[in-house]
C-alpha cells in the first residue's frame, strides 16, 4: 500500500518566495498606465519590457543622484511623453537636453562623455543620467524642486513649466503611495494568514487521486502540484 506525503508551504517559505518577487524590478501599475497613455499620443509602440527597463533606469539613476524616481518620471512625462523626442531649439531626448548644456553638465559634474552628443536623442539611459544629475545639482543648489525646475527650463515660461511638472508629480506621487500601501496591506494579510495556518497535512491540503496521478492542492495559493504514481513514498 502506498502512502502520499503532502509537503506544505510553511510561513517562512511563503515570505521568502514573495521577497524574491519583490527583488525583481518591475514598474508600478501607475507608471505602466502613464507610459502607455503618453506614448500612445505620439503613436509610439510600447512593450512591458520597455516599461520595466525604463523604470529600472529611472530608479537606479535616482538612487545614484538622490532624487525621487516619481519626480523624474513626472519631468519626463511633461517634457517628452516618455519618448525620444526632438524639441524646439534642438533639445533632445526624454528629458529634452541641449547638447551644449549636456557638455557643460559633463564638465561640471564630471560625467562620462558620449562619443556623439546626438546620442542624447537615441539613448534614453544617457539622457536620463544627464537630466537627473543636472536636476539633482540644481536641487542641492537651490533647496527647492520648483526652483530647480525653473533653472532647468530657463525660459520665459519657466514658472508655468515648473508648476505643471509639480502638479504632475503630486498626481503620480498619490498613485505611487496608494500602490505601496496596497502592497504593504497584501504582505501583512499574507503574513497573518500563514501564521494562522495549522501546518498539518489533513487541514492544509486536499489530495485528489486519479488512476495515474495525484494532485496536491494548497489552499493558500490554490496551486496544484502533480505527482506521478511512482513518486509515492513506501511506508517505513
Amino acid at each position: 500500500m502506498k502512502k502520499i506525503f503532502v509537503i506544505l508551504l510553511l510561513a517562512f517559505s511563503v515570505v521568502a518566495l514573495f521577497a524574491d518577487d519583490l527583488q525583481t524590478v518591475t514598474a508600478p501599475n501607475w507608471f505602466c498606465d502613464a507610459v502607455v497613455a503618453k506614448r500612445g499620443r505620439e503613436n509610439e509602440k510600447t512593450t512591458d519590457t520597455f516599461i520595466d527597463e525604463l523604470w529600472q533606469t529611472i530608479s537606479s539613476t535616482c538612487e545614484k543622484y538622490e532624487m525621487d524616481p516619481v519626480f523624474i518620471a513626472a519631468v519626463i512625462s511633461v517634457e517628452s511623453n516618455f519618448t525620444n523626442a526632438k524639441g524646439a531649439g534642438g533639445v533632445l531626448g526624454m528629458m529634452q537636453i541641449l547638447p551644449s548644456t549636456a557638455k557643460s553638465i559633463s564638465n561640471l559634474l564630471n560625467l562620462e562623455k558620449p562619443s556623439d552628443w546626438n546620442q542624447l536623442l537615441t539613448d534614453y539611459k544617457l539622457n536620463i543620467t544627464y537630466g537627473t544629475a543636472y536636476l539633482s545639482h540644481l536641487f542641492k543648489k537651490t533647496g527647492s524642486l520648483t526652483s530647480a525646475l525653473e533653472s532647468y527650463n530657463g525660459g520665459k515660461n519657466k514658472k508655468t513649466y515648473a508648476q505643471l511638472i509639480m502638479s504632475q508629480y503630486e498626481n503620480y506621487k498619490l498613485k505611487h503611495e496608494a500602490e505601496l500601501a496596497a502592497l504593504s496591506s497584501t504582505i501583512k494579510t499574507l503574513s497573518l494568514t500563514t501564521e494562522a495556518t495549522d501546518v498539518t497535512a489533513d487541514a492544509s491540503a486536499t489530495v485528489v487521486s486519479s488512476s495515474n496521478q495525484t494532485k496536491i492542492i494548497s489552499p493558500l495559493f490554490a496551486v496544484e502540484t502533480d505527482f506521478g504514481t511512482d513518486t509515492s513514498v513506501p511506508n517505513n
